[in-house]
């Protein structure tokens, strides 16, 4: 069981119109933000200001990679980045599609979360509730990227998760974030990699949220096998309510997590050699700095879209102090940021 103490999920996030705001230790059986009040606007039109996603990093000796699945009802993105950590190269998957050419289920107990066309597909088949979420990736070779294409399976009954429900100015979010070992293989052109669940994990990030017509937040993710175990953690600094009290940070040790606070975040020497992003509390129970290493930028100049998104790989140091869990200490890790700006 996790050391800290999370509360039992409700059956649905959304009863009567009113969101339930909480931290979980498991996910709810409906995720159905779409039926909350939000503004008093009808269901159609909450429905193209709700934003969704399905995302799933995997860290392994060999590879680091991320896999996304996202709608921003203007704009859809199917996304998979796989970073060689033996050769050093970067590939990038990545096609901007129209709107409701995808869409993401609201559990992840029963569901699949998929889009397709002639370039290849990616899949998410939820089984949370018989403790797996599977994904399949089949991507062709462009001229720019090798094919990638793999099947392998999180195996959510020997992590953790955390289940967030928050509020923002209006509306609010839900976010499920979970550590758990994969066990599967990946192949990258003609090199094929074993993913060995006693040495590569899995962090998944799936979430809703009624995000203003600018969406911003800064996030890092890492998980490493060190020793044995199996750590890793998740910071955000979001747009929600009163962050203090309600924020998604964490940390995992194995199949226990620990919480933490509300962190505040600065660079030093943004876009030049030797940039820094550090993540703190006002308590001293975290101080984690990024390296950015591994360049990830996605921009978007439309008449009503504007992206000016950077999705780094890097390296992590620093020491985090998660309740009721002894220190943890970051050497080295390699792992991912986000500094988001969407507007849409």
């Amino acid at each position: 069981m996790p050391l800290t103490t999370l509360a039992l999920p409700p059956s649905r996030l959304v009863e009567d119109g009113r969101q339930v705001v909480g931290r979980f230790g498991a996910p709810a059986e409906r995720n159905n933000l779409i039926d909350a009040d939000y503004r008093g606007w009808p269901r159609a039109l909450r429905w193209w200001r709700l934003k969704e996603w399905q995302a799933v990093q995997v860290a392994s000796p060999r590879l680091f990679a991320n896999l996304a699945l996202f709608d921003a009802r203007l704009m859809q993105l199917r996304q998979v980045k796989v970073y060689d950590r033996d050769r050093g190269v970067k590939h990038v998957h990545e096609r901007k599609l129209p709107p409701r050419a995808l869409r993401i289920a609201d559990q992840l107990h029963d569901s699949v979360n998929r889009h397709a066309d002639r370039g290849g597909e990616l899949t998410f088949r939820n089984r949370f509730a018989c403790g797996r979420i599977e994904v399949e990736v089949e991507l062709a070779a462009t001229a720019d990227a090798p094919r990638v294409a793999g099947r392998f399976a999180l195996l959510c009954d020997r992590g953790a998760s955390q289940v967030v429900s928050l509020p923002f100015a209006h509306g609010g979010m839900y976010s499920h974030k979970g550590m758990f070992p994969v066990e599967g293989e990946l192949t990258i052109g003609d090199q094929r990699v074993r993913l060995d669940p006693a040495e590569a994990l899995a962090l998944l990030d799936d979430h809703k949220g009624y995000y203003p017509y600018v969406m911003r937040w800064d996030w890092v993710t890492c998980a490493t096998w060190q020793g044995g175990e199996a750590l890793g953690f998740n910071l955000t600094r979001n747009q929600c309510r009163d962050p203090v009290h309600h924020n998604e940070n964490c940390a995992w040790r194995g199949d226990r997590l620990g919480v933490l606070p509300a962190v505040e975040v600065s660079r030093t020497r943004v876009g030049q050699p030797g940039e820094r992003w550090h993540f703190r509390d006002r308590e001293g129970r975290v101080d984690v700095t990024f390296a950015p290493t591994v360049p990830g930028d996605v921009h978007v100049q439309a008449i009503v879209v504007e992206s000016r998104y950077r999705g780094p790989f890097g390296r992590f140091t620093g020491r985090l102090e998660p309740a009721g869990m002894a220190p943890i200490v970051i050497d080295g890790w390699f792992g991912m940021g986000e500094d988001f700006h969407l507007r849409c």
